[in-house]
C-alpha cells in the first residue's frame, strides 16, 4: 500500500449513466438552432450534442442577463455542473474549504472566436478566456486552493485529474474540484477536424472496430470531487471511487505531431501501476482512449499489451472497450467522461459494451493480448481482491495520461439509532426554485425506508448551502415528511426569507411541578447529544443524591419525582441536556429568565456558574427546602396583582408566591389560612398539588444555608443578558454573584410577569421554554409586549420527545431569519450521503442575440476553412 492516502472520488455530474451502462447511442445531426444546414445544402455533422445548451440560471450565479450573455456557454456549463457535482457529493458549495483546488480541462473557445468576438471589455467577458474557467468557480465559491486550466487537447480532463491528486498528497489543496468541458458552439471545429481526416464519414464512432474511420465530436462537462480516502470516510461521505495511481507523459518526436507513441503510452501504463502499486491481474476493464481510428486502436492496445507483458503472461482476462461509441469524442472533457463510465461500472457491478463492434480490428490479435474486446454486457463480479479498473486518455499533441481506479471500500454495517422524527431543510435563491425542490423531495421520498429516510435527511440538511429562502419540515416517517413538503409546494406552508440582521433568542428555564417519571426518556434513547449530556450530570450528581440517577428519572417507582429533593436536581438535569442539544443545532440564546428553580439553570447558561456547582446547589436546595415544614398549601389566582394584594391583607398567613401574568398570581402559606382565603375572597382560585408552601415563611429555614452553600462557589458576573425573578429587572454582576441573592430567591416571590416585561425589550425573535413540560409560555405572553415572537417548547408530557424538539426546531428555523448547524442535528447517528435531488435551476435561454453581428458582416459559413471543407469533400466524393 502507498505511504499516501489514496484519493477518493466523491461524485460527478453531466454524463448520464444510460451513457455508460447501456448500448445507448446519444449521437445526432448538430441542432438546427446551432449553425443548420450548410451552404452547399449539405446536412449538419452529427455529434453527442447537448442539449438546452444556451440555458443558465444568471441570477443565481451572480450574473445580470446582459453580463450572462457575453460569458462562454462552456463557463455556465462549469459553474452549474461544480455546483450539482459538490451536492451530489454532499459538500454545501458555500461552505467549502478554502484550501479546496479547482482543476479544469478544456481546449476550445469557439463563442469567443464566432459569437461575441474578443473585444469584450468586461469582467464576465474574460470567461470567455480558458485559463478563467477554472478560476471563475473559485471565485464564485471563495476558494484559495490552486486553481488552474490546463490543455493538452484530448487528455485535458485526466491530466487535470493527475495534477489535482498530486497537489492534494502534497499538501497544497485539502481536496479539488476537477472538470473537463467541452461545448462547440461553432462549426469551424467539424471543419479542421474534417480537413485532418479525423471525423468518421459514416458517422459513428467503432473503437477496435475493424471498419473504424475515425470519430465523432461530442459535447459534454464532467465534474468530479476528489478527496483523500481517510477524510472521506471519516466525514461519511458516499466514496464512489478510489485512485490508486496515475501518471502523465509525452510522446516525444514521433512521424508527425498528431502522431501517437505506442512506446510512450507504455511507459505511461507501467508509471501509473507503479504509482498505484496493484497487480494488472485484479484490473478488470481498460477505459481506453479508442477514438476508434486504424492508426491509434492498434498503437494503443500494442501499448498497453507491452506494459502489461511485463507482469504477467495471462491472456483475455480483462475487458477493453470506449464510452466515445455512445457519447462522442468529448475531447478535452474525454478522460473524465471515461472516468465515470468506469465508476458506474464498478458500482453496478457489469462491464458495459462499446457500441459499433461487428467485427475487431484486423491489426489487433486480441488473443494475444490481456485484453478481451467489450462487445457486450459482462457481469464483472467481486473477487478476492477490490475490482479494479485503469482510463487511460492520449492528447493529440502527445500528452498521455493513464489512471488505476479502484472501488469503494466496503463500509462496516452501521449501528443506527431508530429515530422517531425527522427534519428536512429546503433553501433556494428565491420561492420558485424553493417550491421546485420541496416538490422534488416529496416525489424522491415515495417508498424510503427508515435508514434511506436517516440518509436523505442528513443530506438534504448538510450537504446543502443555505440560501436566502428556507423552509423546514419536520414528519415521523416519510409520508409525514412528503405531506409536508407539497405542503410547500403549494403555498400551504410559508417560506421564510434568511439573512440580514439576526433576530435574539430568549430561553426561559421551567420551575418546579414540571416533573414528571420519565420526562426526557424518549430522548436519551434517540440523541446521543442529550444522551452524553444526561450521563454527564449523573456522574457528577453521583455524591449528592441517595437513589441511581437515570433509574429515578426513567425508573417505575411511582411518587419519587414528587420529593422535592428529587425533582429539583431532575428537573435541571433534564434542562441542561436540552440546552446542549440546542447548542449542537446552533440555537444559543441572547436573554434568559427562569422560574425559581429554572433561575439556577438560567445562571449556568449565563456563565454564572459552572455545571458540576449548578448540580451540587440543585441538589442542596432540593434537600433544604423538603426539609422545611410542609403543612403549607398553595393556589392560582386568576386577578390581577393589586385584587390579590388587598385581598390577603384580610388572610394572615397568606402571602403572594409569585406574580406570573397580568391576571396570574400564585399565593403560599399555611394550608388552613390558604383554603380560607380560596372559600372567602370572592376571586376565583385553583387550589395547587404541593408538598410545601413555597416562597414562603416556611421556607426561611432553608435561606441560610443555602446562602452559605453559594458562598462557598465560585460565581462570575453574566456573559449574556439575564432577568431577576426577585427583583423582575436585569440582574447585575454585582446581584447574580450575591449569595443573599439566592438565599432571597428562595423565600420572596417570583416576579416573573416583571422579569419577561424586561425580556420583551430584547426585540427576541423566538423564546424557548426549556424545560419537561411547558408551564410559562401561556404566563409570558400574556406579559410580553405587541409583536409576539415565536414561542416554542422542548417536551411535553403528552407528545413525544423527539417529535416535540424537532417540530420546535423546524417552527425555529422558520419564523426567524437564523439558520441552523444542521451537522448538530445528526450527530452520532451514523448517517451518510445519499442521492437526492439537486438544485432545481432557473435556466433561461441566453442565446446571443443576432444583433451582435452586422448585417453586411460575412457569416461563419464564408470563412475560408468553409471553401476548403467544401473542397476537400468534394475531392473525397
Amino acid at each position: 500500500m502507498p505511504s499516501w492516502a489514496p484519493a477518493s472520488i466523491r461524485d460527478s455530474s453531466r454524463i448520464p449513466a444510460s451513457a455508460a451502462l447501456a448500448p445507448n447511442e446519444q449521437i445526432r445531426p448538430a441542432p438546427a438552432h446551432r449553425w443548420g444546414r450548410y451552404a452547399d445544402g449539405n446536412e449538419p455533422d452529427v455529434g453527442g450534442f447537448l442539449d438546452n445548451v444556451e440555458e443558465f440560471d444568471a441570477r443565481f450565479f451572480d450574473f445580470f442577463p446582459k453580463q450572462a450573455e457575453v460569458l462562454d456557454p462552456q463557463a455556465r456549463w462549469l459553474l452549474r455542473t461544480t455546483w450539482e457535482a459538490l451536492e451530489s457529493a454532499g459538500l454545501p458549495p458555500r461552505r467549502l474549504s478554502p484550501s479546496t483546488g479547482v482543476f479544469v480541462g478544456a481546449s476550445y473557445q469557439h463563442y469567443r472566436d464566432m459569437v461575441v468576438g474578443d473585444v469584450v471589455q468586461t469582467a464576465a467577458g474574460l470567461g470567455n478566456h480558458n485559463a478563467i474557467l477554472a478560476n471563475r468557480v473559485s471565485f464564485f465559491l471563495d476558494l484559495h486552493g490552486p486553481s488552474m486550466t490546463i490543455d493538452t487537447l484530448c487528455s485535458s480532463s485526466l491530466v487535470a485529474l493527475h495534477t489535482a491528486v498530486r497537489s492534494i498528497r502534497e499538501g497544497e489543496c485539502e481536496q479539488a474540484i476537477v472538470a473537463g468541458v467541452r461545448v462547440a458552439l461553432s462549426p469551424l471545429h467539424y471543419v479542421a477536424m474534417k480537413n485532418l481526416r479525423a471525423l468518421s464519414p459514416s458517422g459513428a464512432s467503432r473503437p477496435f472496430d475493424a471498419g473504424a474511420d475515425g470519430f465523432v465530436p461530442g459535447e459534454g462537462v464532467v465534474t468530479v470531487v476528489v478527496k483523500p480516502l481517510g477524510a472521506a470516510l471519516r466525514d461519511g461521505d458516499r466514496v464512489r471511487g478510489v485512485i490508486r495511481g496515475s501518471a502523465v507523459n509525452h510522446g516525444g518526436r514521433t512521424s508527425g505531431l498528431t502522431v501517437p507513441s505506442s512506446a510512450a503510452q507504455q511507459e505511461v501504463v507501467s508509471a501509473a501501476l507503479g504509482d498505484a502499486g496493484v497487480s494488472v491481474e485484479s484490473i478488470g476493464l481498460v477505459e481506453a482512449h479508442g477514438t476508434g481510428t486504424s492508426l491509434g486502436d492498434p498503437i494503443e492496445v500494442e501499448g498497453l499489451t507491452r506494459a502489461w507483458r511485463g507482469v504477467t503472461g495471462r491472456s483475455q482476462f480483462c475487458a477493453i472497450g470506449s464510452l466515445k461509441g455512445n457519447v462522442g469524442h468529448l475531447e478535452p472533457a474525454a478522460g473524465l467522461a471515461g472516468l465515470v463510465k468506469v465508476l458506474l461500472a464498478l458500482e453496478h457491478g457489469v462491464v458495459p459494451p462499446s457500441l459499433h463492434v461487428v467485427r475487431p480490428n484486423d491489426h489487433i490479435r486480441f488473443e494475444e493480448t490481456p485484453f478481451y474486446l467489450a462487445d457486450r454486457v459482462v457481469a464483472w463480479p467481486r473477487g478476492g481482491e477490490p475490482r479494479r479498473a485503469a482510463v487511460s486518455a492520449f492528447g493529440m499533441g502527445g500528452v498521455n495520461a493513464h489512471v488505476i481506479v479502484e472501488e469503494p471500500p466496503v463500509l462496516p454495517v452501521r449501528e443506527m439509532l431508530v429515530q422517531d422524527s425527522h427534519v428536512v431543510r429546503v433553501s433556494a435563491a428565491d420561492e420558485t426554485a424553493l417550491r421546485a425542490l420541496a416538490g422534488a423531495y416529496a416525489d424522491a421520498l415515495g417508498g424510503t425506508s427508515e435508514v434511506e429516510l436517516g440518509d436523505f435527511a442528513f443530506t438534504a440538511n448538510t450537504g446543502r448551502a443555505g440560501h436566502r429562502y428556507g423552509v423546514a419540515v419536520q414528519g415521523a416517517d416519510a409520508r409525514e415528511l412528503a405531506a409536508g413538503l407539497n405542503d410547500v409546494v403549494t403555498g400551504r406552508r410559508a417560506v421564510s426569507r434568511k439573512g440580514g440582521k439576526a433576530q435574539p433568542s430568549a430561553f426561559m428555564f421551567t420551575g418546579q411541578g414540571s416533573q414528571y417519571l420519565g420526562m426526557g426518556r424518549g430522548l436519551y434513547a434517540v440523541e446521543p447529544v442529550f444522551r452524553a449530556a444526561l450521563d454527564e450530570c449523573a456522574d457528577l450528581l453521583a455524591g449528592h443524591v441517595d437513589v441511581p440517577w437515570l433509574e429515578l428519572l426513567f425508573g417505575d417507582v411511582p411518587g419519587r419525582l414528587d420529593r422535592t429533593r428529587y425533582a429539583q436536581p431532575a428537573i435541571v438535569s433534564v434542562q441542561v441536556g436540552l440546552v446542549r442539544w440546542l447548542e449542537s443545532v446552533g440555537v444559543r440564546p441572547d436573554a434568559v429568565v427562569g422560574h425559581s428553580l429554572g433561575e439556577l439553570t438560567a445562571a449556568w447558561v449565563a456563565g454564572v456558574v459552572d455545571l458540576a456547582d449548578l448540580l451540587r446547589l440543585t441538589a442542596v436546595r432540593g434537600r433544604l427546602m423538603e426539609s422545611q415544614p410542609g403543612e403549607g398549601a398553595m393556589a392560582v389566582v386568576h386577578a390581577d396583582a393589586e385584587a390579590v394584594l388587598a385581598a390577603i391583607a384580610g388572610h394572615p398567613g397568606v402571602e403572594i408566591a409569585a406574580f406570573n401574568a397580568p391576571r396570574v398570581v400564585t399565593i403560599t402559606g399555611l394550608a388552613d389560612a390558604v383554603t380560607r382565603f380560596c372559600r372567602d375572597s370572592g376571586l376565583r382560585t385553583q387550589p395547587l398539588v404541593v408538598s410545601h408552601a413555597f416562597h414562603s415563611a416556611a421556607m426561611e429555614g432553608a435561606v441560610a444555608p443555602f446562602v452559605e452553600a453559594v458562598a462557598a462557589t465560585a460565581l462570575s458576573a453574566p456573559v449574556i443578558p439575564f432577568a431577576s425573578t426577585v427583583t423582575g429587572a436585569w440582574h447585575t454582576p454585582r446581584t447574580a454573584t450575591d449569595p443573599g441573592y439566592w438565599g432571597r430567591a428562595i423565600r420572596e416571590p417570583v416576579r416573573f410577569t416583571q422579569a419577561v416585561a424586561a425580556l420583551g425589550g430584547i426585540g427576541a425573535g423566538s423564546v424557548w421554554e426549556i424545560g419537561s413540560h411547558p408551564q410559562l409560555t401561556s404566563l409570558a405572553k400574556a406579559s410580553w409586549g405587541e409583536t409576539q415572537p415565536a414561542w416554542l417548547s422542548t417536551l411535553r408530557r403528552d407528545r413525544t420527545d423527539q417529535v416535540q424538539l424537532h417540530n420546535a426546531v423546524a417552527d425555529h428555523y422558520n419564523h426567524t431569519r437564523t439558520d441552523l448547524d444542521w451537522a448538530g442535528l445528526h450527530q452520532g447517528k451514523g448517517r451518510r450521503t445519499t442521492t437526492i435531488p439537486t438544485y432545481p435551476f432557473n435556466r433561461q435561454d441566453l442565446a446571443a442575440p443576432p444583433a451582435r453581428r452586422s448585417r453586411n458582416e460575412p457569416s461563419a459559413l464564408s470563412h475560408p476553412l468553409f471553401d476548403r471543407h467544401y473542397e476537400h469533400r468534394s475531392e473525397g466524393q
